[in-house]
């Protein structure tokens, strides 16, 4: 008996490591987002867009004819998984807001904080978005913390070439 219960006890601390290791926490889905960002919009408008070999999904949102922004989803690299995150962006090109859709690390979710997040507000392709000079990291979260800025980073150049260079232009 003593045998078998070891083997259980094991067995359980397996099973519960394993879960940890694999789990995603999913915040919010990219529609929810775009509708935080922009509250009036009417509808959207989504694109494929590629930049350094990696998918970008981009939303014109719009009010009527009129665009009011865009939205960028994208996946950064976590120190182990990838973290998925939407970047919302006016007309002028600045950092409305940033969301974690879905974080897959075991630790570091403290980036899904607004008091991290919202340190990108108003930031635009010009801005250096390094973690430690005008970026706070997050401790014990730094691989993540620079994802997120990787992730704004992308965002804010796809955007900046759809503004220079409009897709009906």
């Amino acid at each position: 008996m003593p045998m078998f219960k070891r083997i259980f006890f094991l067995s359980l601390v397996w099973v519960f490591f394993s879960l940890s290791l694999i789990r995603a926490e999913v915040y919010l889905s990219p529609e929810e987002a775009i509708g935080k960002i922009f509250p009036d919009y009417q509808y959207y408008k989504t694109q494929a867009h590629t930049l350094e070999e990696q998918k970008l999904d981009v939303w014109t949102v719009l009010l009527g004819e009129k665009i009011l922004g865009w939205a960028v989803a994208l996946n950064e690299k976590g120190m182990k998984e990838p973290i998925s995150f939407l970047v919302g962006i006016d007309v002028e090109g600045n950092v409305l807001d940033v969301y974690v859709l879905e974080y897959r690390e075991p630790h570091g979710s403290e980036i899904t904080r607004p008091a991290f997040l919202s340190q990108f507000y108003g930031k635009t392709v010009n801005s250096p978005l390094v973690v430690g000079q005008d970026i706070d990291g997050v401790t014990q979260a730094t691989i993540s913390s620079k994802s997120a800025a990787g992730a704004v980073k992308k965002a804010l150049r796809i955007i900046d070439d759809l503004r220079k260079n409009p897709p009906n232009a």
